[in-house]
């Protein structure tokens, strides 16, 4: 069964860390750059809105989606739009594996060191 991925990275760029959650199941694994682990539905809310309060804006690019099995790999260019109003783009791959229609295992591959970079200066 096909997944509708890029309606995943819609709603993700809302930046609703609770309608974004309700993708995955309850026990989804989580890992958000170099960060550790999150485990389940609330470790996810909690890292995502710490995110979502240093930036004003999200926005993907999809470049591309290649499917194994229950496994999708997304290339992308995320765009983050900065309390200053600047944007900062970073190529990202993020591997999502479903488990029947929910996202049990979400990784997002990036270097989010120049956005976390901003924030702080």
């Amino acid at each position: 069964m096909t997944k509708n991925v890029e309606e995943v990275f819609r709603t993700a760029d809302k930046m609703n860390a609770v309608e974004f959650s309700e993708l995955m199941t309850i026990d989804v694994k989580f890992r958000f750059s170099n960060n550790d682990l999150w485990t389940g539905r609330d470790a996810l809310i909690s890292g995502l809105n710490y995110l979502f309060s240093k930036i004003n804006g999200l926005r993907h690019d999809i470049k591309g989606v290649y499917v194994q099995g229950n496994g999708y790999a997304v290339e992308a260019v995320a765009n983050y739009t900065m309390k200053d109003g600047r944007v900062i783009s970073i190529p990202v791959v993020s591997v999502l594996k479903y488990r029947e229609n929910m996202i049990e295992d979400y990784r997002i591959y990036m270097d989010i060191s120049p956005v976390m970079a901003s924030v702080t200066s």
